[in-house]
């Protein structure tokens, strides 16, 4: 029977709310394929006795000691898991591939799956899921989410999909999934531990194991600079421009105090920004980094910016007022 297999990022001692998302996606394209739905989570025990295995035999025969592992497995039985798999890795664990690399391959190369699913927000996701598709030969699905009700199948939003007829297997990360049907919360659940061999890669020092603090990771932002937060005109030209995109408006401390944003909202050029567009008011000086698509209001036209998709020429709040009145004609 083919498997579906699930990457589980444990935040704490509960799963990740993205890692959620994607087995929900998981239950339904399961139960549409006749596959069995896999949920795995590595672990670290450094007082679990490992097995001295080889590559086919690496079953362990007792549990981890890792606290509020037990209630993470009633849990990921409850969002839909067939088996829960616990991969206990010899290194402490952390969202990336040096880390837990060795232990997430031995789950992969065990299961053979068809389909390997990650929540697309989750810690591990960008490490695991490139080198996951590599290790196997697979297609990589960028920000994919479950539709169909008889027939589902995996989509992104390239035109890349996944479905029960195709050939090959899959690697998809998961950013939306439908609910799935309520699991009594005394279900069952088979566990399978796994004690793998290896540890970390010792070749590769780690610098930190702390993913990015990043701000405003979906949709649009909106950043005024502190050169022109204390432009009323520009400030309000800012306000109704957020409204008419749904984004969300943020500054520095200058448009705090001219009262153009509010405390919460305040970002220096320190706190990177990864929103699929990002669109800059005056001298925002801020770190875009992993944003899709920066925009600049307020620059000469033959001015190129670096890193800048597109400009909005002239002096900020002309070019801002001509904006905001396209927008509301159209």
């Amino acid at each position: 029977m083919a498997a579906v297999l699930v990457h589980v990022d444990l935040v704490g001692d509960r799963p990740d709310a993205s890692s959620l998302v994607a087995l929900a996606a998981g239950r339904h394209v399961a139960s549409s394929w006749g596959a069995t739905l896999y949920a795995a989570v590595v672990v670290h025990d450094p007082h679990h006795a490992n097995v001295t295995s080889t590559h086919d035999d690496i079953a362990a025969t007792t549990m981890p000691s890792v606290p509020g592992l037990a209630d993470a497995e009633s849990m990921l039985a409850r969002a839909g898991a067939d088996k829960v798999v616990i991969a206990v890795s010899r290194g402490p664990v952390a969202p990336l591939w040096s880390a837990v690399g060795n232990a997430w391959r031995g789950v992969v190369d065990h299961l053979r799956p068809r389909l390997v699913l990650f929540g697309a927000d989750a810690p591990s996701a960008a490490e695991l899921g490139p080198r996951t598709a590599a290790r196997i030969g697979a297609r990589l699905l960028l920000r994919a989410r479950a539709s169909g009700i008889d027939d589902v199948e995996l989509r992104d939003r390239d035109g890349g999909y996944a479905r029960v007829g195709d050939g090959g297997a899959a690697v998809a990360m998961v950013g939306r999934a439908p609910a799935i049907d309520a699991v009594p919360d005394d279900c069952d659940v088979d566990v399978v531990v796994l004690a793998l061999p290896g540890t970390r890669d010792e070749r590769i020092e780690l610098v930190t194991t702390s993913p990015a603090e990043i701000a405003h990771a979906t949709g649009t932002v909106l950043v005024l600079g502190d050169d022109v937060a204390n432009d009323t005109r520009i400030a309000a030209g800012a306000k109704r421009l957020a409204g008419l995109m749904n984004a969300h408006l943020v500054g520095g401390p200058a448009a705090v105090r001219s009262g153009a944003i509010a405390n919460g909202a305040v970002v220096d050029k320190a706190t990177p920004l990864a929103p699929e567009l990002v669109v800059t008011i005056g001298g925002a000086q801020v770190d875009v980094a992993g944003a899709t698509s920066v925009i600049k209001i307020g620059a000469s036209p033959a001015t190129r910016i670096a890193g800048v998709d597109g400009v909005v020429p002239g002096a900020a709040d002309v070019g801002l007022g001509d904006l905001v009145k396209r927008l509301e004609a159209s």
